[in-house]
C-alpha cells in the first residue's frame, strides 16, 4: 500500500513539472525577444513634419490632445523614411515591411493613391 502511494506521489510530481515545462516553453515562444535577449520597445516621439500621404490614421488617445499616427505598412524601410517618418520599425504582420511609429501634429497627410 506504501509503494502505490508512493508512485502516485512521483507521478503527480513530474505531471506538474511536464505542465509547468509546457506554460514555460509557450510563454517564451510568444516573446519576440529571444533567450537571454531584453525585447527593445522604442517609444514614439512626436513628428513635427507631416506624411506625404496615410491610408490609415488613427487618433492617439493619450496626451497631448491633437496627435495622430498612421498605421500603414510599408514594403521598405526607405518607402517609410521617404513618406517623413523618422521612426520606423518592422511590422510584425508581413515579413520585409516596416511601419511607422511616429506620432504627428494635426494630420497624417492625404490619403495615398
Amino acid at each position: 500500500m506504501k509503494g502505490s502511494t508512493l508512485i502516485m506521489a512521483i507521478i503527480l510530481v513530474a505531471q506538474a513539472v511536464l505542465i509547468v515545462g509546457v506554460f514555460a516553453a509557450v510563454s517564451i515562444e510568444n516573446s519576440s525577444a529571444g533567450v537571454g535577449e531584453e525585447e527593445v520597445t522604442v517609444e514614439p516621439q512626436p513628428n513635427p513634419g507631416k506624411l506625404s500621404c496615410c491610408n490609415n490614421c488613427t487618433s492617439v488617445s493619450s496626451p497631448p490632445p491633437g496627435l495622430f499616427m498612421c498605421h500603414d505598412e510599408l514594403s521598405s524601410q526607405k518607402l517609410c523614411w521617404k513618406s517623413g517618418c523618422k521612426t520606423c520599425q518592422p511590422a510584425r504582420r508581413y515579413l520585409n515591411t516596416f511601419k511607422c511609429i511616429d506620432e504627428f501634429s494635426g494630420t497624417c497627410g492625404p490619403k495615398c493613391s
